[in-house]
């Protein structure tokens, strides 16, 4: 049973006109989301304009808050605030994160430790074979593998990842009620038992294209580097490294074959300063010594108590 407080907030993500940055700004004026959801349209307005607080004051009248409840209980879900101490730390220090995570299965402590393994649907065998390797590599180092559920590479990270029983986080573009693609079901509910998905969008949400942008910037944030296997010049993967860039994360790039039209965005990353990836190791080398400075902060807290 949620608590009100956490419907609150869940009423806040069901608003679409709101999204993760107008939220800061009304949390900024408001503080809490009951004072949000009780403003007046007017009130709103001196934050966000006139025009964006009609198109809140209508949608907000239009949530369908019960259907969500109902969806949730069938399917287990925990709603997951930014208040919430199980939000993720990586993915609440960047520029917007998620005003609630739709979780199906469990986020735990040492899934702060984390790296994002992506790329192409139409993964070669070398993809797929890498992919592998790497994700084998980083699971046996204790890495939790975050990926986004489809086709090619992402579906051979998660299955390397609960093949050799290390945790994986699945970030989908459409509710956590739905399999996309299709074929993922089995595999879907192994990460339900031993990792996670994840979602920002709410029950029944379909896999539109434009959700997959802000899909890719959780896979990044939730992540301390992002491993590109294989990405064509227009692939999703190259948003999560833009993402990734962003938010001040790693990028790594495996390198590939030099005419393969598969390797081509893989290949442009590397050309703009990405990290060449062969094995686990170049990813240590680079993250080793942010692991290093957290753990200094962490007893340097501990001292200071």
């Amino acid at each position: 049973m949620l608590g009100q407080k956490t419907i609150d907030w869940l009423r806040l993500a069901l608003i679409p006109a709101i999204g993760p940055a107008r939220a800061s700004r009304l949390r900024a004026r408001f503080s809490q989301p009951a004072d949000i959801l009780a403003a007046s349209t007017r009130e709103i307005a001196c934050v966000l304009g006139s025009l964006v607080a009609q198109a809140i004051n209508h949608q907000r009248k239009n949530i369908d808050l019960d259907k969500q409840l109902r969806l949730i209980e069938k399917y287990q879900v925990k709603i997951i605030t930014q208040e919430d101490p199980a939000y993720p730390v990586n993915l609440k220090n960047i520029f917007d994160p998620p005003l609630a995570l739709f979780l199906r299965g469990k986020i735990l402590p040492e899934d702060d430790l984390s790296i994002a393994i992506v790329g192409t649907r139409l993964a070669t065998i070398y993809g797929i074979n890498m992919a592998r390797k790497i994700g084998s590599q980083l699971g046996q180092r204790g890495f939790t593998i975050v990926s986004g559920g489809a086709r090619g590479i992402d579906t051979a990270a998660h299955q390397v990842s609960l093949g050799i029983n290390a945790r994986t986080i699945a970030v989908l573009g459409c509710g956590v009620d739905i399999v996309y693609p299709s074929e993922n079901t089995r595999l879907f509910e192994q990460i339900i038992q031993k990792g996670g998905l994840i979602s920002e969008f709410p029950m029944g949400t379909l896999p539109l294209r434009k959700n997959f942008p802000r899909r890719n910037r959780i896979i990044s944030g939730l992540s301390l580097g992002v491993v590109i296997i294989e990405a064509p010049q227009k692939s999703g993967a190259l948003i999560t490294a833009s993402s990734a860039l962003e938010q001040g994360r790693e990028v790594f790039c495996v390198p590939g074959q030099a005419d393969s039209f598969t390797m081509k965005g893989s290949h442009q990353l590397l050309r703009e300063g990405a990290r060449l990836v062969e094995d686990v190791d170049d990813i240590i080398d680079e993250i080793g010594p942010l692991l290093k400075r957290r753990s200094r902060t962490s007893e340097e807290l501990v001292s200071n108590c």
